[in-house]
C-alpha cells in the first residue's frame, strides 16, 4: 500500500503513451496520510470514513516525480496514461492486461475487415449518390494503376533502345 512506503523503497511507473515504457525509481519522500475531501469541499457524511491519501516523490535515474494524492491504501493507482504502483506482482499484472488486451484487437482484425467491406457493399445498396461516389474512386485508382504500368513500361523500352543503339543510358556532355 501507497501509506506503507518507505524512503529508498522500488517504485514502479508505467507510461502508456505512443510507446509503452516502464521506469523503476526509488523513493525520496511519502507524506503522510491525509484525507481527501470531495471537489465541492464539504466534509463526509457521518459514519463514513473520507478516503486517505498520500503524495509520493520518486526519482527515476536524474529526474524526480512527484505523484499526488494516490489512495494511500492501494498499492496501484492509474492516472491517465500513467500507472504507478510500489508491488512488482501488482504491475506484472497491469501489463499482462495491456497485452491481451492488444492480442485480443490484433485477432479480431479480419473480423472488423470483412465487416467494413459488409458496410459498403449495405450503403452502396442504400445510398446510390454513395454508389456513385465509390465508383469513381475506384475507376480513378484503377487509371492510376494503369498509368504507372505505362510509365513502368515505356522506361523499359526506353532502356532496351539505348542498349540497342549502343548509346550509354545516361549522357553527359563535355565541354
Amino acid at each position: 500500500m501507497f501509506q506503507g512506503l518507505r524512503q529508498g523503497g522500488i517504485f514502479y511507473i508505467l507510461e502508456k503513451s505512443d510507446d509503452i515504457n516502464l521506469k523503476i525509481g526509488q523513493v525520496v519522500s511519502v507524506s503522510n496520510p491525509q484525507p481527501r475531501y470531495n471537489q465541492f469541499g464539504n466534509t463526509p457524511t457521518y459514519g463514513t470514513q473520507p478516503e486517505m491519501v498520500v503524495d509520493v516523490k520518486v526519482k527515476v535515474g536524474e529526474e524526480t516525480m512527484e505523484f499526488k494524492q494516490l489512495n494511500a491504501n492501494l498499492n496501484i493507482a492509474n492516472s491517465g496514461n500513467v500507472v504507478v504502483s510500489d508491488s512488482k506482482e501488482a504491475m506484472s499484472a497491469e501489463v499482462e492486461g495491456l497485452m491481451r488486451n492488444s492480442r485480443q484487437i490484433i485477432e479480431s482484425v479480419p473480423y472488423h475487415e470483412k465487416m467494413v467491406v459488409s458496410c459498403d457493399a449495405m450503403l452502396r445498396e442504400l445510398n446510390p449518390a454513395f454508389a456513385k461516389e465509390k465508383e469513381q474512386e475506384e475507376k480513378m485508382s484503377m487509371l492510376e494503376g494503369e498509368v504507372t504500368g505505362i510509365k513502368e513500361t515505356l522506361g523499359e523500352m526506353m532502356n532496351m533502345l539505348s542498349s540497342a543503339l549502343g548509346t550509354p543510358k545516361s549522357k553527359k556532355k563535355e565541354e
